[in-house]
């Protein structure tokens, strides 16, 4: 080979070689990656370890549920901010058992400022302030807020107890967060078999916070619970095993959020304990009609038990078979109606034979700021629930629930449904008239109640007399859960 040819071969090889315009751009798109899977593996467990979290308060009036929460760390230039209490919350003190270790409240105030990129924040947010800094559970919980004049958002991670403030922003967790005037945030300790889990609701300065765990059932079908303040100024911190019940928060001596705690979800998941599929389903087709009733009473039971155990309900004496069919007049899917063999206690009616459902909690018009089209789409197969607490072994009567894009949604209807076989027909009664009726189809029936009305309904029979009768108490306005009103009102 000539001195020419080698020259030309290797100009060849050199020509084929393509360096990279922006070497330090490569390699810190390389670094964001890396924080994005760790992020994102954070979330993952976090999603996980909280799906016992199944339902939480306010009609999804906040961000909504876990998706919303995680937000793409590489955006972290927050979100604008126009309400007044969510200021009051950023400009509290510090809160938690290490609120008042100042060397490390201004060591993590430091290194979340510095290292603002490995949390995932950008420089649109200048300032940092340290909300909460606490070692419970054998975990140390941050929540650090970002914010400008006019922007904010969170960060919260979670490490060992003891943990460093570099450990910590290295770890991963929630990054770039919509902040809530009643913040509820959660986190878990990545990588250890007993995994450490937490929850924390968080109000501004000021506020009282009360929780109550569980709760009982009148014998007229009213929930009473005793509400214990928080020994907490402003938050409640609770660890895996004590997240149920509901909590309140008060601020200047009015209730400005009441409901299940956990996050903004309304929705339901017993797939973990769904039975095989029904043997009577043709093989990768859909259920025989008599297979989706059976599921979906057998779903309903499921709903139940995470509801009532989420709420702090007794869920002993186990539910039972109040009706299944298909709802006069709906659209024929195969639904259930389950509660308590005494008639007394929480009730729960499934439309659908899914392990995953709706929760309906209001009126169609309580729209959800995240009902996106995205999100109707993957939940077209979820089942539908709604709610009430039954005061009658003879007579039930529950909100027909309805689908609203991706959520669902309280009705008009009652779905009344009279133990006595004998029962032909079922009114509504008003103030001196029958507002509606409709006869007994295969042992229920559907009468029109506008929401929030007090009313009677009872069961006939054939000749007109009466068989049993129930009042009607709900709500006047909102959501409620098993009858108990739902708030958020900021």
């Amino acid at each position: 080979m000539s001195v020419d040819e080698l020259r030309a071969g290797l100009a060849r090889v050199a020509a084929s070689v393509v360096l990279d315009d922006d070497p330090y751009g490569r390699l810190m798109r390389h670094a964001r990656r890396r924080r994005r899977n760790r992020w994102s593996g954070a979330v993952a467990l976090l999603a996980g370890l909280l799906a016992t979290v199944v339902f939480a308060p306010a009609l999804g009036l906040r961000a909504g549920g876990l998706g919303d929460l995680f937000r793409d760390p590489e955006r972290g230039s927050g979100y604008p901010v126009t309400d007044d209490w969510v200021w009051r919350l950023i400009d509290s003190p510090t809160r938690g058992s290490l609120a008042t270790d100042g060397r490390l409240v201004d060591e993590l105030t430091s290194v979340f400022d510095r290292d603002r990129d490995e949390a995932g924040m950008g420089s649109a947010l200048p300032t940092v302030k340290v909300l909460f800094a606490d070692d419970s559970f054998g975990a140390r919980q941050v929540v650090v807020a970002y914010h400008s004049d006019t922007s904010a958002a969170l960060v919260a991670t979670t490490g060992a107890a003891g943990s460093s403030p570099r450990d910590l922003v290295r770890t991963g967790g929630i990054s770039n967060v919509r902040i809530s005037p009643f913040t509820v945030i959660g986190g878990a300790v990545e990588g250890k078999g007993d995994t450490p889990r937490w929850l924390l609701g968080l109000a501004p300065a000021g506020c009282a916070v009360s929780s109550a765990g569980s709760a009982t059932v009148s014998p007229e079908g009213t929930v009473r619970r005793t509400w214990r303040p928080t020994p907490t100024p402003g938050y409640l911190l609770l660890d895996g095993q004590r997240i149920r019940g509901w909590w309140r928060v008060e601020c200047d001596g009015r209730i400005r959020e009441q409901g299940p705690v956990g996050f903004g979800t309304g929705e339901i998941s017993g797939r973990d304990s769904a039975p095989a599929s029904d043997p009577s389903a043709g093989a990768g087709g859909p259920l025989t009609v008599g297979a989706e009733i059976r599921q979906a009473e057998e779903a309903a039971m499921s709903s139940w038990g995470l509801l009532v155990e989420t709420t702090g309900l007794s869920g002993d004496p186990g539910p039972v078979r109040r009706w299944r069919g298909r709802v006069p007049g709906g659209d024929g899917t195969g639904a259930a109606l389950v509660g308590p063999a005494s008639g007394t206690g929480p009730a729960v009616l499934q439309v659908g034979a899914s392990y995953d459902a709706l929760v309906a909690l209001a009126a169609p018009d309580g729209a959800r700021p995240d009902d996106t089209e995205t999100r109707a789409a993957s939940r077209t197969d979820w089942a539908l629930v709604s709610t009430v607490v039954g005061s009658s072994p003879d007579l039930i009567a529950v909100r027909v629930p309805t689908r609203v894009g991706g959520h669902a949604a309280l009705t008009d209807q009652l779905l009344v449904v009279p133990e006595e076989e004998d029962a032909a027909r079922v009114e509504v009664v008003g103030p001196g008239t029958v507002r509606s009726s409709a006869p007994v189809t295969n042992g229920a029936a559907v009468v029109a109640l506008p929401l929030g009305e007090p009313a009677d309904v009872r069961a006939l029979d054939a000749a007109g007399r009466v068989l049993a009768s129930i009042q009607v108490r709900e709500p006047e306005r909102g959501g409620r859960l098993f009858g108990e009103g739902l708030v958020s009102d900021w």
